[in-house]
């Protein structure tokens, strides 16, 4: 699938990582957010990278098709677009 990276150039941007424990009884799992907020740049015209103050993030590929405008919530902050990133084995 094509993605039009170059439109994400230098925009405001949020990555949320969304990290999901389950329970061993069957309960509803506990989920753990955090957010990074920067700017986006792109790669070789390929890669999507978050810049932030403590460094940069390679968008994972498989993420694009979550990559969303802000929708007006709070921890979004001023970000023009975000996207999410489910994680496992990292703490947040």
């Amino acid at each position: 699938m094509s993605y039009e990276l170059h439109n994400y150039e230098g925009k405001r941007f949020c990555v949320v990582f969304v990290k999901v424990t389950e329970k061993p009884d069957g309960a509803d799992p506990d989920f753990q957010v955090r957010c990074v907020h920067g700017r986006a740049s792109i790669e070789r015209g390929k890669s999507l990278v978050l810049e932030h103050d403590g460094g940069r993030f390679v968008v994972p590929r498989s993420c694009y098709d979550r990559i969303l405008p802000n929708d007006g919530t709070s921890l979004l902050k001023n970000a023009e677009y975000f996207v999410m990133c489910k994680v496992e084995g990292m703490e947040l």
